[in-house]
């Protein structure tokens, strides 16, 4: 490996103007030994892409301890075969790789560049910017996701503080459709048409039990 190209794995901070590009070979290094932590909204996604539910998902697919994707015996994600399996509904760890992004939801974030496995065939360059491998990676409504349900669990969390009326137990919150089943309605087909109702449910239970929310924070 190349002093150039080892300069490439040091974790730069960068913002979505900063010059920056990545093209991925498939060489497959990236799915083994990572720990891919998901949320409500990546829990959907991948049950889109499987044609099946989110309890299924979380049941056969996620750690329950620590919320992050199991891996096989070789350390490989569990939906690595040969490729991704579920790539339409990947995480957005893994739309952002080789990047991570810390985002709040006053807008404040930081970009910073992982450190790549040391044989990687990705290809990094300069003939673009942050900004555009995101939009390239569609990681807009996983970043919007992120941020309403940080929103949703940091009222949760204030809600166990308030002494209030008892509004009874929650929604689930990781299980989308363990929740929207729990409604007269059935669940949307639409992705984000599900989020927006179970978000929607969240915050219904919370204005019964809790503290409103921030006026700077997406619901």
């Amino acid at each position: 490996m190349t002093d150039e190209h080892r300069m490439h794995l040091l974790p730069v901070v960068r913002d979505r103007v900063a010059v920056f590009s990545y093209t991925c070979q498939g060489c497959g290094r990236c799915h083994h030994h990572k720990a891919i932590r998901v949320d409500p909204y990546v829990v959907a996604r991948l049950a889109d892409a499987l044609g099946t539910t989110t309890t299924a998902v979380l049941e056969r697919y996620v750690e329950p301890e620590t919320s992050t994707l199991r891996q096989r015996d070789d350390g490989a994600c569990i939906y690595f075969d040969d490729g991704c399996a579920v790539h339409s509904g990947r995480p957005l760890a893994c739309r952002l790789y080789p990047l991570g992004w810390s985002g709040q939801a006053d807008g404040a974030e930081t970009f910073y560049e992982l450190s790549a496995h040391p044989e990687t065939e990705g290809v990094y360059g300069t003939d673009g910017v942050v900004a555009g491998y995101l939009a390239s990676q569609d990681t807009a409504p996983y970043e919007r996701a992120s941020w309403r349900y940080a929103a949703a669990l940091q009222r949760l969390a204030a809600a166990a503080e308030v002494d209030g009326p008892d509004p009874g137990e929650p929604p689930p919150v990781s299980d989308i459709d363990a929740a929207l089943a729990q409604t007269d309605d059935g669940p949307p087909d639409d992705v984000e048409a599900r989020v927006d109702r179970h978000l929607s449910l969240l915050h219904g239970w919370l204005d019964a039990a809790g503290p409103p929310p921030r006026q700077d924070a997406p619901v």
